[in-house]
């Protein structure tokens, strides 16, 4: 006795019903897909030497110093040796890495070429492969040795925790209160900054909307730092900006499209490497 066939319209819909449960798999992992490259992957393995392993200090040395700012101690680096032979390997586009204690902020950071779309990097990963995830990255208004009044970093707020997401942490005033500092590295420096400012701010392009050339416009930008117009804001007491002051902003998005969220650093050490 021969089986009945199944109806057409049954394997239509269940060859859709497929369809759509595996694109939205593939949509998922790209929306939580992270970078592919570890702090470890490119830490430099250069001999240690016999006095490093001692625990002598050479008399020409100075011992290490606890940096302390504006009545703040902050965080040691601890090993950041980065090797940029191999991060330049994966592309020459990345000048930094960007460090930030007990959050999951720890990656590489490119600026595109002068050719590039400024956006390229905001869903392309370092290896230059489409991932909606992107990259933390700066723009070309920004000087790539981070000496601008003001530098801006992009980095998205994803749902597994990584690229910028864990900055969020800095909206818990006890955590912002105990975790002071964040640290970017470049080929020949270390540089530290005070954490003075977290908030939920507006989607104003910050580059965009001051000319930080001009001092009036550079003092209006660093009082509403100090002082954010915002429900939802974390500021350090006594932290006084002037026209020298280096500001690295870490800029991710929130739940709303008409709002950023926004932790601010004031450059206070920087060390050769």
């Amino acid at each position: 006795m021969k089986k009945a066939k199944k109806p057409i319209w049954i394997v239509v819909l269940a060859i859709c019903a497929t369809v759509v449960i595996v694109g939205g798999v593939m949509i998922i992992r790209s929306m939580t897909a992270s970078p592919a490259v570890k702090r470890d992957d490119v830490t430099s393995t250069e001999p240690v030497s016999s006095t490093e392993l001692s625990g002598e200090t050479k008399a020409d040395e100075t011992p290490k110093k606890t940096i302390n700012s504006f009545g703040y101690e902050l965080a040691d680096p601890g090993d950041l040796n980065i090797d940029f032979k191999k991060l330049k390997s994966i592309n020459t586009d990345i000048y930094a890495w960007l460090y930030v204690p007990n959050t999951k902020v720890d990656y590489a950071v490119v600026r595109g070429e002068a050719d590039k779309d400024d956006y390229f990097y905001l869903n392309h990963n370092i290896y230059r492969q489409y991932q909606f995830s992107g990259s933390i990255y700066s723009e070309l208004k920004n000087s790539p040795d981070l000496t601008d009044p003001v530098t801006v970093m992009y980095g998205h707020n994803m749902l597994d925790g990584s690229m910028f997401a864990s900055l969020h942490k800095f909206e818990d005033a006890d955590f912002f209160k105990k975790n002071t500092t964040f640290f970017v590295v470049t080929e020949d420096k270390i540089l530290t900054y005070l954490i003075y400012s977290a908030y939920e701010g507006d989607d104003r392009h910050i580059l965009n909307s001051y000319d930080f050339n001009d001092a009036e416009s550079l003092k209006k930008y660093q009082d509403s730092t100090l002082s954010p117009r915002s429900y939802n804001y974390n500021v350090r007491e006594n932290v006084e900006l002037t026209e020298e002051s280096r500001i690295l902003t870490l800029s991710t998005c929130t739940g709303s499209s008409n709002t950023r969220y926004i932790v601010q650093g004031v450059l206070v050490d920087e060390q050769e490497k």
